[in-house]
């Protein structure tokens, strides 16, 4: 199957099962022409709401109730498929882009399909269904500004994915000191990932950056209602951006974002 094919597929996709679908070859031959979708289609009971105050996280001193950390997976969840989306439309929405670039957000997004399942399973086990609690739009709402590489780039690795470097373990080890050793496992896998795909993003921005300063670069591509200090949780793990490799430059400035 081309990769424009299944980002279609997947953008188009009624039933969380065909979003979560991966061939096992796929091909870049007829990436096709630029194609941007405005929001996807989503399955019956998966449709984007409007968040409200009341909606928020249940605080860290609340995860020794089971079912608040099947919430917290739940919404986690409900990110990594807002992901697996997005990469789909860089995919229909960048067909000129460098072959080897579209090939490792082929792969990124694979790890996004994996994550949902992931997900899926462990709250599964705890009660909770995907699509029991309300979904949110999030990266969508960004869309429109993704108009090319180094925007999708700044975005999505080096914004939304580089604050998973923080709060992936810190929702990790609140789950394991309230005993639930699973979910703090998962929540482990997810970093591991998550510290890949800031590794391609900065790669990647430092690859296309023709010139330009990438700190610089990067804070420039950035919707304007987004800034340095989206890409950190409350406390900033420095180790993890280093194992993705990025420079305690950076790392001083985010910081201080």
């Amino acid at each position: 199957m081309e990769l424009s094919q299944w980002a279609i597929q997947i953008l188009s996709a009624d039933t969380l099962d065909a979003k979560l679908f991966c061939p096992e070859f796929l091909t870049d031959e007829e990436p096709g022409a630029p194609l941007v979708f405005n929001e996807p289609i989503r399955p019956i009971g998966m449709g984007f709401n409007k968040r409200t105050r009341e909606q928020k996280l249940p605080p860290f001193q609340s995860h020794g109730k089971e079912e608040n950390r099947a919430i917290c997976l739940h919404r986690f969840a409900g990110h990594e498929l807002l992901a697996v989306e997005i990469m789909a439309h860089a995919l229909t929405a960048f067909p000129t882009a460098p072959k080897a670039l579209r090939r490792g957000i082929a792969h990124t997004l694979k790890e996004e399909q994996g994550h949902v399942r992931m997900y899926c399973e462990r709250m599964g086990a705890m009660g909770l269904r995907f699509g029991d609690l309300p979904l949110f739009k999030h990266f969508w709402h960004h869309v429109p500004h993704l108009t090319s590489p180094i925007r999708y780039l700044s975005l999505m690795s080096l914004t939304f994915e580089m604050a998973n470097l923080d709060f992936a373990p810190l929702y990790g080890r609140s789950f394991a000191a309230f005993g639930d050793t699973e979910s703090a496992a998962l929540m482990g896998q997810i970093l591991q990932d998550e510290i890949r795909h800031v590794s391609f993003g900065y790669r990647w921005l430092n690859k296309l950056k023709e010139g330009d300063k990438a700190w610089d670069l990067w804070v420039a591509s950035l919707p304007p209602q987004l800034d340095p200090k989206r890409a950190k949780g409350f406390v900033v793990m420095e180790e993890n951006r280093r194992k993705a490799g990025i420079p305690d430059e950076w790392i001083k400035k985010i910081k201080r974002a």
